[in-house]
C-alpha cells in the first residue's frame, strides 16, 4: 500500500482538532508527520528514515519554549526580522509566515547563515527591523514547524498558518 501524502495531510492536519498543540502529538502523529515530510517538501533532509526524523522532533519537543517546542502556552510571543526602507512600509495585514521564538536568536552567527540577504544591516533596500508578535498556538503550522526545527534548528523557526492572525506588538530597528 503506498502512502498518499495529500489525503493524509487533509485528513489529519488540516483539521483544527489535530493541530492545537505540540504537547498532544502522539508517536503515531510524529511518525505520520515524518513520513509526510520525507515524501514531500522535506525530502532533502539529512535524516533518511522516519525513525531519525522522529528522534529529531522529540529532541525539539523535549526542550521548553522558546528554545524548543515543549511546554508552549496557548499564546506565543514570536519574532521576525525584515528589511524595510521605512517603518511605515510594513504590511500589517500580512506580517509573513516565517517567525522565530527566541528573541535573541538573531544574535547567534549561524542564524544568518541561511538568511544571507539580511547579513548587511543597511542597504539601498532599507534597514533591518525586528518584529515582535503574538499569536495563538492554533495559528502555528505544527508539521512544518517541526520539520523546520529538524532541518534548520539554528533558525528557531515557527511557521504561521495565517499571517493576518499575528498581532504586532512592537517593531524595532536593529
Amino acid at each position: 500500500m503506498s502512502f498518499n501524502l495529500h489525503s493524509w495531510f487533509k485528513k489529519q492536519y488540516l483539521k483544527e482538532e489535530k493541530n492545537k498543540s505540540f504537547d498532544t502529538l502522539s508517536d503515531k502523529d510524529l511518525e505520520d508527520i515524518a513520513q509526510w515530510g520525507l515524501n514531500g517538501e522535506f525530502d532533502f533532509s539529512a535524516c533518511e528514515s522516519v525513525e531519525c526524523v522522529v528522534k529529531s522532533f522529540k529532541e525539539s519537543l523535549s526542550v521548553s519554549y522558546p528554545e524548543g517546542l515543549g511546554n508552549i502556552s496557548n499564546e506565543l510571543e514570536i519574532y521576525r526580522i525584515i528589511r524595510l526602507k521605512d517603518e511605515k512600509d510594513l504590511n500589517i495585514s500580512n506580517l509573513g509566515k516565517s517567525w522565530f521564538s527566541n528573541s535573541k536568536q538573531y544574535n547567534k552567527p549561524e542564524f544568518f547563515d541561511s538568511l544571507s540577504y539580511l547579513k548587511d544591516k543597511k542597504t539601498d533596500k532599507g534597514e533591518i527591523y525586528l518584529l515582535k508578535g503574538l499569536t495563538k498556538i492554533s495559528n502555528v503550522d505544527i508539521p512544518r514547524t517541526l520539520w523546520q526545527r529538524s532541518i534548520t534548528f539554528f533558525e528557531n523557526e515557527i511557521v504561521i498558518k495565517n499571517p493576518s492572525q499575528v498581532k504586532l506588538l512592537k517593531i524595532n530597528k536593529i
